[in-house]
């Protein structure tokens, strides 16, 4: 396969932020004539990159997956902390991030959802499922957690209900203050996965 030069990555780079940019300006719709005007390139430079509009759409959607992934799921937030304390700050990262992202109420709640965008969502949803099932384990393993607990479903059903919660108040005119949002996410996981309630006494940050 053909390595793709600094310039096409730095290229695809700026047609992924112009996306997302055209994304949030719209509510939700984007352009293809728009996005390449934000560049300032012809529309036919989007269709060598992404081949459609919604190949665009669905990079731009796993782009926003793969960097709440890095600032989420895939990094120790407390190393040598326990169980609680750890996914307790989690927590809090996850709500940063969705606060501080501008296409984060976009693809929570309004992003048109095309086969190749519903394809490439469905697959984040699934790792990030995956990987709250791994987490779940290893607090069984470590005495966290109650070894009756079903890691997958229960993961499936905490990161369900993280999911509709910040799509819910994102889409408010006047979101709460992010710690809030937090302190009551938080309290909905210590419940769902009956830990010990050390973590959930903590201060928010």
């Amino acid at each position: 396969m053909a390595q793709v030069s600094a310039r096409g990555v730095a290229t695809r780079r700026r047609l992924l932020e112009a996306a997302a940019a055209d994304l949030v300006a719209r509510g939700g719709t984007a352009e293809v004539a728009s996005i390449a005007a934000r560049v300032g390139v012809s529309p036919g430079l989007i269709y060598r990159h992404f081949g459609s509009k919604a190949g665009l759409l669905a990079a731009v959607v796993e782009d926003f997956y793969d960097r709440l992934d890095a600032a989420v799921f895939a990094v120790d937030p407390a190393p040598g902390g326990d169980w609680a304390t750890r996914e307790r700050i989690r927590v809090e990262r996850d709500v940063a991030f969705h606060y501080a992202e501008p296409l984060a109420p976009v693809v929570l709640g309004r992003l048109g959802r095309e086969p190749e965008v519903a394809a490439v969502e469905a697959r984040s949803i699934a790792r990030e499922i995956e990987l709250a099932a791994r987490n779940l384990a290893r607090g069984q393993r470590s005495g966290a957690l109650p070894a009756d607990l079903d890691p997958g479903l229960t993961g499936a059903m905490v990161l369900g209900g993280i999911r509709q919660a910040l799509g819910a108040v994102l889409s408010r005119p006047e979101p709460p203050p992010p710690a809030v949002v937090a302190e009551a996410l938080w309290r909905f996981v210590a419940a769902a996965v009956r830990c010990a309630p050390a973590g959930a006494r903590r201060a928010p940050a």
